[in-house]
């Protein structure tokens, strides 16, 4: 048995760094992972975890966190969040729970073979890919230019991933329609960490009251994908939708079997571009996500990835 002691600071180097705060942490998130060899590498199986911290000398409260489990090793963890941020609880979508969990990302991980062990197609053999990256950029002008942040919100909040179920065989295939929503503001989506630090965060608000919105992509999965919209509640204003575009030809974006999903742009009107909505932080949002559930579907998606500037 080999036993590794790692010893650090309460607080972090930077703000970048995670510091501990026993005043008000009750749980520490760990990532766990086990290797295939003694060599470096991949992982074989990782997992994410919670450490619950217990005081010496108080109490703590013992709350129940549901059924615990784990597919092919690998911790199970969900946090489907109640309307009105989201409604798979209350649709009772298998993607939640590990006890009703049918498929998806939870299914598919680096080196695992979703085919019988017989029907391996994989077994020595190769597939090399090439891929090519083509980068246009302009020298930064601050009189020209803005910083970018990433805003960000799942429709299927925050599970990352939902089953569209199979229709009702009394529902008729032209009326095969699922639906999901989500509810939330724009201040949700605001970190206040240094942008670039990390993916969530979208620097200081100081002195701001809302964003402009630049960019606005769905993202979901064909072939069930129908529609996704992004609306101002406040106002019933729809922001954005996108109704996937089926390819028929061999120009690009244009691809015959393939689907493209042209995102929402604001800009200059020089440019051709609708000006730039603001949305102030209490802005309330709602998102609509329709599938075509004729068949079911794991796995599905109904993200918003959207780029804006701190006004």
């Amino acid at each position: 048995v080999r036993t590794i002691v790692l010893n650090r600071t309460m607080w972090g180097k930077t703000p970048a760094h995670f510091t501990f705060s026993p005043a008000n942490m009750a749980s520490l998130p760990i990532i766990s992972a086990v290797g295939s060899s003694p060599a470096f590498a991949i992982h074989k199986f990782k997992g994410a975890a919670t450490l619950s911290v217990a005081a010496l000398d108080g109490a703590t409260c013992v709350c129940n966190s549901g059924v615990q489990g784990s597919i092919n090793g690998i911790p199970f963890h969900k946090d489907c969040w109640d309307e009105p941020l989201g409604d798979l609880v209350q649709q009772k979508n298998p993607t939640c729970w590990v006890e009703a969990y049918k498929g998806g990302l939870r299914c598919c991980h680096h080196g695992w073979i979703l085919l019988d062990q017989d029907q391996n197609p994989w077994e020595n053999q190769t597939d090399e890919y090439h891929m090519k990256f083509r980068f246009w950029f302009q020298e930064y002008d601050p009189e020209e230019h803005q910083d970018l942040v990433r805003v960000h919100w799942q429709t299927e909040a925050m599970s990352g991933e939902y089953d569209v179920p199979v229709r009702s065989p009394d529902v008729p295939p032209e009326e095969a329609l699922h639906q999901i929503s989500s509810r939330w503001t724009v201040r949700d989506m605001i970190h206040d960490c240094p942008a670039g630090s990390s993916y969530q965060c979208t620097g200081s608000s100081a002195n701001k009251t809302g964003i402009h919105l630049i960019y606005a992509g769905g993202h979901c999965h064909a072939p069930s994908c129908y529609t996704m919209e992004l609306w101002n509640a406040d106002n019933g204003q729809l922001l954005c939708r996108h109704d996937p575009i089926y390819g028929n030809g061999t120009e690009i974006f244009n691809e015959d079997g393939y689907l493209a999903l042209p995102p929402c742009l604001w800009g200059s009107k020089e440019e051709g571009l609708t000006e730039p909505i603001f949305l102030s932080f209490d802005t309330n949002l709602m998102s609509i996500k329709r599938n075509n559930n004729t068949y079911g579907h794991y796995g599905e998606m109904a993200l918003w990835q959207m780029r804006a500037v701190l006004v």
